[in-house]
């Protein structure tokens, strides 16, 4: 259970001062928001912002004036903050419960991670974050359903004194997730400030009861005893962690990245003596428009210009010799002896030239990178 304590610091009262007049300008907004946005954007449609980022600011002046009120009568005998802590903190808890069960209904109810089907045509690669985001948790409804849950079963266990604690433990890093996907994948600004208000809200409950969870999380068992190896046990432990590094450092230094990775556009086409036009891609895939190489060496074939078509597209892995200036191709399928030799020239990091006999064929390409 939450502690309502007689004395307490400044910051404390400025926080939870504030987070109060946050809930009421909420709950103002669900009722009035559309309407206030709708008078807003008809005259200015950046005025909301501003109005919106002033409000803030006197709220915050507002939560400085009452919290130096407070703690300066606070000091005086009879003075009891301990049931103005008690209302603020359970404003707080049910403002934070109101807040992550929305989305969490949200995302059941299908509002958020909806399927947007013009979506499926648009190439990975010109998505931007928001866009990458809701497609990726918007594949699948069953796990944007679990999601929904775990923030509506922490919304209820917020709503219970008793229970407002494993609540939090269950929300935060759920929402510090959230925080991070807003950051760097430049989500909505008002969905990242949505979501620091409530990070931050549920940092402030835990941190309430940072002692408890001291004792819970760092306490000695004392119903199994303690095995004392004095030097022996660090070694093991700093071994555990070097293993780990090591395994996956082992791994990457095996794997030399190519330096020829990137997206190559052939400019120019010949086979056989003869010009590949640019429109052939369309009679058969061997007819590549582009070359993909990857940072490990798999190289892939594309014929069609606008879009990678993997049931058409040919595989491989590459291995580049920079002294001989050769790749070397391995198809998929195939084995060494078939391995197809390509020499290198005129490479200058942006474009390079390609002489190789593929199968049957004598191939000369200029490649253009992107």
């Amino acid at each position: 259970m939450y502690s309502t304590p007689t004395h307490s610091s400044w910051f404390a009262k400025f926080f939870e001062c504030l987070y109060l007049y946050i809930a009421v300008a909420d709950g103002l907004f669900m009722l009035s928001g559309p309407l206030i946005y709708k008078l807003f954007n008809y005259s200015d449609p950046n005025s909301f912002i501003r109005s919106f980022l002033y409000v803030g600011i006197v709220m915050c002046l507002l939560s400085v004036g009452y919290a130096t009120y407070w703690h300066h009568k606070s000091k005086n005998e009879g003075f009891n903050s301990g049931i103005k802590h008690a209302f603020l903190r359970g404003v707080l808890r049910y403002f934070l419960a109101y807040e992550v069960t929305v989305y969490g209904f949200a995302k059941i109810l299908k509002t958020q991670f909806a399927h947007l089907y013009m979506r499926d045509n648009i190439p990975v690669g010109s998505l931007n974050g928001f866009e990458l985001t809701w497609n990726y948790f918007g594949h699948s409804y069953t796990f944007a359903v679990i999601l929904g849950l775990i923030q509506i079963g922490g919304g209820i266990l917020l709503l219970f004194r008793r229970t407002a604690l494993l609540g939090t433990c269950i929300l935060l890093p759920v929402m510090l997730n959230i925080v991070l996907i807003n950051i760097f994948y430049n989500i909505d600004p008002g969905a990242f400030g949505n979501s620091i208000i409530i990070s931050s809200g549920l940092l402030y409950l835990l941190l309430l009861r940072w002692h408890d969870l001291i004792g819970l999380f760092f306490k000695q068992p004392d119903n199994i005893p303690v095995i004392r190896w004095r030097f022996t046990k660090p070694a093991i432990k700093l071994l555990v962690i070097l293993s780990a590094f090591i395994s996956i450092y082992g791994f990457v230094r095996g794997n030399i990245s190519s330096p020829l990775a990137g997206k190559w556009k052939i400019d120019e086409f010949i086979r056989n003596g003869k010009a590949v036009g640019k429109n052939e891609w369309i009679n058969g895939a061997q007819n590549w428009c582009y070359i993909y190489i990857e940072e490990d060496g798999k190289i892939s074939f594309c014929a069609n210009p606008y879009v990678f078509e993997a049931n058409r597209a040919w595989f491989g892995h590459s291995v580049y010799k920079a002294n001989q200036k050769t790749l070397n191709i391995v198809f998929d399928g195939g084995t060494n002896n078939d391995t197809t030799r390509v020499k290198i020239s005129s490479y200058d990091g942006r474009q390079m030239r390609w002489d190789a006999k593929v199968y049957d064929d004598t191939l000369k390409l200029k490649l253009i990178k992107e």
